[in-house]
Formats: structure tokens, sequence, C-alpha cells
């Protein structure tokens, strides 16, 4: 039976580790185009002031094509990622009840 649950777990968590891999893959692609140290240090500037919402819509529309589609791209794998992530908690839950399920059961002799 732990075999069913391992595969089970298995199959419902492996589309939530690969969207994490291709996040990790887009951010290092990231940091080849843009510097994170610059958009820190101007962010930090821009929250100081209390124009965050100025500053991004600011950032975004004065970037090239290519930051824009990286930005797209985070995005959906970042929501195909939470997708994924709630699949996979409701999983291990129901894994989790099935087998204390099991374990409360009065044997009968």
């Amino acid at each position: 039976m732990r075999r069913i649950y391992f595969l089970f777990l298995v199959r419902n968590c492996a589309p939530f580790a690969f969207d994490c891999v291709i996040f990790c893959l887009v951010i290092f692609a990231a940091t080849f185009i843009i510097s994170i140290k610059d958009v820190l240090a101007n962010l930090s500037v821009a929250t100081a002031g209390g124009n965050f919402l100025n500053f991004s819509a600011s950032a975004v529309s004065h970037t090239g094509l290519s930051i824009k589609f990286l930005l797209l791209a985070l995005g959906l794998v970042g929501f195909l990622a939470a997708r994924h992530l709630r699949q996979a908690v409701n999983a291990a839950r129901l894994v989790r009840s099935g087998s204390q399920g099991k374990e409360k059961r009065p044997t009968v002799s």
C-alpha cells in the first residue's frame, strides 16, 4: 500500500517540482539580461518616496520586448506553480487522512 501512496504523491507532486525547475531556469536567464542590483537600488528609492505603483508601471513600460516576455513567462510559471502546489498539498492531505483512517479503525477478532 505504501508503494501506491508513493506513486500517487509522485504523480501529484511532479508537476510542482517541474514548475520550480522551470522557474529557477527563467530566473537564472533573467540575471543575464536584468541587473538585479540596479533594480533593487531603484526599488528602494521608489518605496521610500511612496511611488511604488508609479515605479512599477514606469519600469514595465520602459523595458524592451524581451524583458516583457520574460515577465510574462515568470507570471505564467508562477501561476502554474501555485496551482500545482495546491494540487500537491491536497494529495498529501488525502494520503495522510487515508493512512490515519486505517490506524484509527478498531480491529475485530
